[in-house]
């Protein structure tokens, strides 16, 4: 047992921290914990944080225009503890968009301004608008986007009739037609899940770009956002859906075109950072280009895209195994490192895919100087637990190996005539066909015709 060495007091404990608390008791007032507001003392730290969480309440309540507190969006669906600040104590710790669009869907007070996007208008197509002020300076990092501005969803259609208007002068957009404005019902807003849901249910495992258990609606950047919903609007087959990913599509690359100062770098990126999100939108763009197989006149300026990024990803060092573990950190965890590295894989395959489909000749596969993604099992768990769980599954039976050999070298041995072919096929069965047909057209020898010629 620990006994308090107080003169006087025979208390005694079993554990120090016990008796550490016990001792406060009988240090001055001015060594106890003390409320910076009515200088009350305590003894514990958990009461003196729920002593200042009413005088933070009776503040609140004081205040002009005063509500009850409601929890943010991220804290609602975590079922956390919300302060209801703006931002909250928890979304400001994480770094992560505080949103109150759940508590605005009943609609404000007459009268009232939310300082956010209007509440019925939320996520309407001219919030790309907003998009290109932001676009370029985003970068991905722990899955969770820059903290944007509020922006009213008025301030919104003036800076959209503003920046079309611009796109006309420089003839980046045809002149609207004229004619009878759409009917009310016709211009109400998106579905934004159903969309979201249409996309990672029908086209994710295409082109597995994004990770989808780390993807929020709420967090995410509207850019890529709404380059997810474009692609969902087609796939549903729709006419009214179809023609309004077409729109959308054609203003993504009048916007993507105006901002390409904003990431199109001649040398090595500078920052630690790459702007993962601004990638990952062009490279949904040009794959949707090639879906929905857009006219000849605008393959060209897709292309332009296409070989910009490429340019500049490749300056950067995105292809290199190196530079993509030097922008990690010692304290990240192990399933953010997992899921970053699996994206930045993802999105460098997708880019030489492009490249190849496109025939640009910008990129071999001796450029691929990174290890295959993972086969789909951990990419595809649905949830952290299930990632770990795999994780060590996979560490027990010494399957786990996370640095493989890279694709520039399993291709020079497959064309050696040594085995990998079947590695490529299963990590990405688009890649092992495409490698494969390489190398039988180097091994088929020239027709007669050709030969006479």
């Amino acid at each position: 047992m620990l006994m308090c060495d107080h003169p006087g007091c025979t208390a005694q404990y079993r554990r120090k921290e016990h008796l550490t608390r016990h001792a406060r008791k009988h240090a001055p007032l001015a060594q106890r914990l003390t409320c910076e507001v009515c200088s009350k003392a305590f003894d514990r730290t958990d009461s003196l944080r729920r002593h200042r969480q009413l005088h933070r309440r009776e503040k609140e309540s004081e205040g002009p225009g005063s509500r009850t507190v409601k929890a943010c969006d991220r804290c609602h669906e975590c079922k956390t503890r919300c302060d209801g600040g703006q931002p909250c104590g928890v979304c400001a710790r994480k770094g992560a968009r505080c949103t109150f669009d759940r508590s605005s869907k009943a609609g404000p007070t007459t009268g009232q301004s939310t300082g956010r996007l209007g509440p019925d208008r939320p996520q309407k197509l001219y919030g790309v608008c907003e998009t290109a002020k932001t676009l370029g300076s985003q970068a991905y990092r722990g899955g969770s986007a820059a903290r944007q501005t509020p922006v009213s969803g008025s301030e919104i259609q003036d800076l959209l009739l503003q920046h079309e208007s611009n796109l006309r002068e420089r003839g980046l957009l045809g002149t609207a037609a004229a004619g009878p404005l759409e009917p009310r019902s016709q211009n109400k807003d998106l579905d934004i899940d159903r969309y979201v849901g249409v996309y990672f249910s029908h086209f994710h495992y295409q082109w597995p770009l994004i990770h989808r258990a780390a993807f929020g609606r709420s967090n995410e950047p509207p850019i890529l956002l709404l380059a997810i919903v474009m692609i969902g609007l087609w796939l549903t087959g729709e006419a009214a859906a179809r023609d309004r990913a077409e729109k959308m599509h054609e203003k993504f690359l009048a916007l993507l075109e105006n901002r390409i100062d904003a990431w199109k770098l001649d040398g090595e990126f500078t920052d630690k950072t790459w702007p993962m999100t601004t990638y990952q939108t062009i490279v949904l763009n040009v794959i949707f280009a090639i879906i929905r197989d857009v006219p000849q006149c605008l393959v060209s300026r897709f292309r332009s895209l296409l070989h910009a990024v490429t340019t500049t990803c490749l300056a950067g060092g995105l292809f290199t195994y190196a530079k993509m573990q030097a922008l990690l950190e010692p304290t990240d965890s192990l399933v953010y490192s997992w899921t970053y590295m699996e994206e930045v894989k993802r999105l460098a395959l997708a880019i030489f895919k492009l490249n190849h489909h496109l025939n640009t000749g910008m990129l071999r596969p001796s450029d691929l100087q990174f290890p295959l993604p993972d086969s789909g099992y951990l990419w595809d768990a649905p949830e952290t637990k299930d990632f770990y769980c795999r994780y060590h599954v996979q560490l027990e039976s010494r399957t786990r190996v996370d640095d493989g050999p890279l694709i520039c070298d399993i291709v020079r041995d497959v064309q050696d005539g040594k085995r990998g072919l079947g590695m490529l096929f299963q990590a990405d069965s688009w890649l092992g066909f495409a490698v494969s047909q390489a190398i039988l057209s180097e091994k088929t020898p020239p027709s007669v015709d050709c030969m006479q010629n």
